[in-house]
């Protein structure tokens, strides 16, 4: 798998010949340091110029601004690094679209959650700082109970309690979820809003913390008993999909991502991607991977001949199947057994797999027999064996056609494993965060030799493998620098060396988070290099990874996100502007469950009652005429019998109208005759104007109805 490093330099070198378009440039970038990512060592340019969103030109700072015209764009970059624009090579992006709209609660150095009182201010500037009003609910995530600080007075950790957060908040329900994303802290509001009480029996499997000496829950709920209170969300409605993408997409450009990975997408939320993109709200481009036990019903919507190409910034990438669970967690599968036994006190405990063995071949198999790529999650080293078994027996020998397979995580491979990786051309991505999150864990559950061989990118890289690296985000922070300095340095928060054998240099930290990662998702021919003809993803870091002392690779910060040409990251002080087109099928069923935060009024149509005075140009003379009222992505309408109520989604000047169910009633045929001909109608509307106090539904160009606002 390892490249001729003579010939990508050769390359390299050609593309800095190639003469510039006479065309003029729309951007130029100079004056810093432009690591192109091509090639075995590192390269620079002294300019690259963009135009129509792509790289057309890297070399020469004077036959770069050869290109300039009226209309171009110098970038001074003053020093600064550009680089292509990083790829995920694992996270769940799914849940950026949930986390998008809480407090950020990481211990540091990733968040401010170094302590309780820590917590409860940041929240409380949350709060401030979004006018959170009372009784709404107040969210955060990331909470680490394993770093809290020990209280001297106990000797035992002091963790936040719903006492802490009933001081702070009595009058709002707050929810603080766990960084495993496996359970919470609620406060008594919280608590009563989805019912847990005192007599609230502790199921098999979950977790409830008990005040001492009571049964009242003190606010920490984990597994099973978490289960409820995340059935309990609400929906998302039709705008807060479109909204929710929009914020959730700036967390990864806030972190350099140009290209996102949501790695076991379950067919509710591939719905909610796939209308998303089809809006067009997409700022980055994003790969899903459905989940085995999906694939079926996605393949209904998306037959696999448009898998693995882009729609509106958006494709299905592959499948993705899960072997085991998490070390930390003492579920991954191993050969040996855990030194410390199960999560349930289990002895001899080596964990078990997520599916019995001929049924992960059975699996395996079926993802080969599609010929589309796989992803597979196995953390301890008898998952990869197990993973490595079902691999030989889809292929049943036959090797010939190729195959992209990425094993995710892969923490626990054994050096053994390694040549099998490379003669069946698998690609590993790991996941060096674990050196510093988890490493004290890992040595607690595994040993000091297993621990310290977690994620072995050095050995890999060393024999030809081209391995990505990941957050898992949300399990741990998005933070691409902080996952490049773990890579580089291998130290763990106690500040122990992890496995100092396996440190890579930071170029090849890059090249797992650019070319390779770009490789993993066949994008190389467009992405993960700063070479002509690729798209213009890019991202502009205030200093070089590169010619920093190693350890502070993780305080560099990200200056500018650039998707093909345009600056994602920061906004613009505007706001990023709407989909040029409206929404073509929106409408729906909005069953993922995300938790809601209470919106603003999304329009100028919104929280005003609108009363129908005219449809399709007959005016309306009627005693209960009907009338509409649209509210944070929930419209209610009052036909004049029955009461409708549905979702909708704004674009611009576009509305699109989810399902509406109606409670069926019977009534006087005249208002019967109205509601129906009135409900027909908006089954047609796609636009809207508001003048003043008049609101007018269009279909197309015409005016399918007009209200007169009631205020």
């Amino acid at each position: 798998m390892k490249i001729n490093g003579t010939a990508a330099f050769l390359a390299f070198v050609w593309a800095c010949l190639v003469v510039p378009k006479a065309t003029p440039a729309d951007t130029i970038y100079h004056n810093g340091s432009i690591l192109t990512m091509a090639g075995d060592q590192p390269n620079y340019a002294e300019a690259l110029v963009v135009e129509d969103g792509k790289i057309v030109f890297v070399g020469d700072r004077d036959a770069a601004l050869a290109m300039k015209s009226d209309r171009t764009r110098i970038i001074d970059l003053k020093g600064k690094t550009l680089l292509p624009g990083f790829l995920d090579g694992h996270s769940h992006y799914i849940n950026s679209l949930l986390v998008a709209n809480q407090c950020k609660l990481y211990a540091p150095p990733s968040g401010p959650g170094a302590d309780v009182p820590s917590i409860v201010a940041e929240l409380q500037r949350y709060a401030r700082q979004r006018g959170i009003a009372q009784g709404e609910l107040i969210m955060g995530y990331g909470y680490d109970d394993s770093v809290m600080p020990i209280d001297p007075s106990t000797g035992e950790r002091r963790l936040l309690n719903r006492d802490d957060l009933d001081e702070a908040f009595p009058d709002n329900p707050v929810r603080i979820d766990h960084v495993s994303m496996h359970g919470a802290v609620l406060n008594s509001l919280a608590l009563e809003k989805y019912g847990i009480t005192a007599e609230t029996e502790t199921p098999p499997g979950g977790v409830i913390v008990r005040k001492p000496g009571t049964r009242e829950p003190w606010g920490l709920i984990m597994e099973t008993a978490f289960l409820p209170v995340f059935e309990q969300t609400e929906p998302m409605t039709a705008q807060q999909e479109l909204d929710y993408t929009r914020a959730g997409q700036m967390l990864y450009a806030g972190a350099g991502i140009t290209t996102a990975h949501d790695g076991a997408t379950h067919y509710p939320q591939f719905r909610t991607m796939l209308r998303a993109s089809e809006a067009g709200v997409n700022l980055i481009d994003v790969i899903a991977y459905p989940f085995v036990t999906d694939v079926d019903k996605v393949l209904g919507d998306l037959p696999v001949d448009r898998w693995s190409k882009y729609e509106n910034r958006f494709k299905v990438g592959g499948v993705k199947i899960t072997l085991d669970g998490s070390p930390q967690g003492r579920t991954a599968f191993f050969t040996t057994p855990y030194l410390q036994g199960g999560p349930g006190g289990e002895q001899d405990w080596r964990g078990e797999p997520t599916f019995p063995q001929e049924l992960a071949k059975q699996m395996v198999k079926k993802v080969y027999d599609l010929q589309v790529p796989l992803i597979i999650h196995c953390n301890g080293d008898a998952a990869i064996d197990l993973f490595l078994e079902a691999y030989e027996f889809a292929r049943a020998g036959d090797y010939s056609r190729d195959w992209n397979v990425t094993t995710i995580h892969t923490q626990f491979m054994r050096s053994d494993h390694i040549p099998r990786f490379v003669q069946y051309k698998v690609r590993p991505s790991f996941y060096t965060l674990h050196t510093f999150y988890f490493a004290e864990a890992h040595l607690a559950n595994r040993g000091e030799a297993q621990a310290n061989y977690i994620s072995p990118m050095r050995d890999a890289i060393d024999a030809g493998l081209r391995p990505s690296n990941h957050t898992d985000f949300v399990v741990a922070p998005l933070d691409q620098m902080m996952m490049l300095w773990t890579a580089v340095n291998r130290q763990s928060r106690g500040g122990a060396e992890v496995g100092p054998d396996q440190r890579v240099t930071a170029y090849e930290g890059l090249k797992s988070m650019t070319a390779w990662a770009a490789e993993q998702y066949d994008e190389l021919e467009t992405k993960g290099t700063l070479e002509v003809g690729k798209l213009a993803d890019l991202v502009i870091l205030e200093r070089n990874p590169l010619q920093v002392p190693p350890m502070e690779i993780r305080d560099i910060k990200v200056v500018e996100t650039i998707k093909e040409g345009v600056t994602i990251f920061p906004p613009p002080e505007t706001g990023h502007p709407l989909p040029a087109k409206p929404a073509k099928e929106i409408a729906g069923e909005f069953a993922w469950r995300p938790h809601i935060c209470d919106m603003a009024a999304v329009n100028s149509a919104a929280d005003t009652t609108w009363v129908l005075t005219e449809l399709k140009g007959e005016s309306i003379e009627s005693e209960a005429p009907p009338t509409i009222r649209f509210s944070s992505g929930r419209v209610s309408i009052f036909g004049g019998v029955n009461q409708l109520n549905g979702s909708y989604a704004l674009v611009r000047d576009a509305v699109v109208m989810g399902e509406l169910v109606s409670t069926r009633k019977a009534g006087p045929a005249e208002l019967m005759d109205l509601e129906q001909r009135f409900a027909r109608a908006l089954a047609a509307v796609n636009g809207f104007h508001v003048h003043g106090e008049r609101l007018q539904l269009l279909s197309g160009d015409e005016v399918v109805a007009t209200f007169q606002s009631v205020r």
